[in-house]
């Protein structure tokens, strides 16, 4: 991780119209621009981690950042993937309490830290900026349930397919001859994690990968 200078102000983000912060008015994003700190974070190094005190909300800014959170045996569990623009933190930080997963580069990323007091301040003069908040919060319990229905309805062989397909948007490009591959920076026990099986299923069946015309011959290896 590495702490760096300043970059042009928080209200000429190309990312402000679509992150929550676009409900603040000029002289709330001058207190959000004051209230925030850029890091530098290498892949595989951690932006905050489960049982750590909250510091505030942290903001991607460029980069892919895995949420994780540790199983009963002690297996670190890919929950989802944040891409700029998206916010993190946030619910420890409402709950004045810890945070209940681990946040990780899984690539060259930049993560804004806006500290507690700024957004504290933000929260009291814009109850806007917590509606935002609550719609983060009820986006992601809605992919939870849809989760645990695909969990219990499709077979392993669809849900990666669906997983696959869904990665394809944010990860995928599109070669001369029409077909697409996927430059995916989890590796295959992360995919199985995301997908609710054995890491050696995966292993077992690589024809899953070429479903619907996706392929994903370039999975990083198991550490």
């Amino acid at each position: 991780m590495m702490s760096i200078g300043k970059p042009p102000g928080c209200g000429v983000c190309h990312l402000l119209p679509v992150s929550d912060w676009n409900v603040l008015c000029d002289e709330e994003l001058i207190v959000l621009d004051a209230g925030h700190r850029p890091f530098d974070y290498g892949a595989g190094e951690t932006v905050y981690a489960m049982g750590e005190s909250n510091r505030g909300v942290y903001c991607v800014s460029t980069g892919t950042v895995g949420i994780r959170k540790l199983d009963a045996e002690g297996n670190s569990v890919l929950l989802q993937m944040a891409y700029p623009g998206d916010v993190l933190g946030y619910r420890s930080f409402l709950a004045d309490g810890e945070h209940r997963t681990t946040a990780e580069a899984l690539g060259p990323s930049r993560v804004c830290l806006i500290d507690s007091s700024t957004v504290s301040q933000l929260l009291g003069d814009n109850p806007d900026l917590g509606i935002q908040f609550l719609k983060r919060a009820t986006g992601e319990l809605e992919q939870a349930h849809d989760a645990i229905i695909k969990g219990a309805t499709l077979s392993n062989r669809a849900r990666l397919a669906h997983l696959l397909l869904v990665m394809t948007k944010k990860h995928g490009r599109v070669a001369d001859d029409g077909s697409r591959s996927i430059d995916l920076p989890v590796s295959r026990r992360d995919l199985a994690s995301m997908v609710g099986t054995p890491v050696g299923h995966l292993a077992a069946r690589p024809g899953v990968y070429g479903l619907y015309g996706v392929a994903a011959a370039l999975l990083p290896p198991d550490p």
